[in-house]
């Protein structure tokens, strides 16, 4: 993993608990971090990260910048099973 992209071990722990929207997780990052990615940049290095993270589906989020809301995706932690709706929390583990 490259040095610009560590603070995608945070966001694995993060996911133990509950999956997370790609804005939600840009939003937690930034009290860890100094230069937290945005929520385009969440989803294309979670997506690169196959063996770790897996894309459970899109989900609608409301924007104070859009008139409508949009799609964002919903990710989680391959292996594990999580509610169908807010919160996500993990159901199981398959460690």
């Amino acid at each position: 993993m490259s040095r610009k992209n560590l603070w995608v071990n945070d966001v694995y722990e993060m996911l133990k608990e509950r999956a997370m929207s790609s804005t939600e997780i840009s939003y937690k990052l930034k009290d860890r971090h100094r230069y937290n990615p945005h929520a385009r940049k969440v989803t294309l290095v979670l997506r690169g990260e196959k063996n770790r993270f897996v894309e459970l589906e899109k989900v609608f989020v409301d924007s104070s910048l859009r008139r409508d809301s949009h799609s964002v995706s919903l990710w989680g932690l391959t292996g594990r099973r999580y509610q169908e709706v807010y919160p996500y929390n993990c159901l199981t583990t398959f460690e």
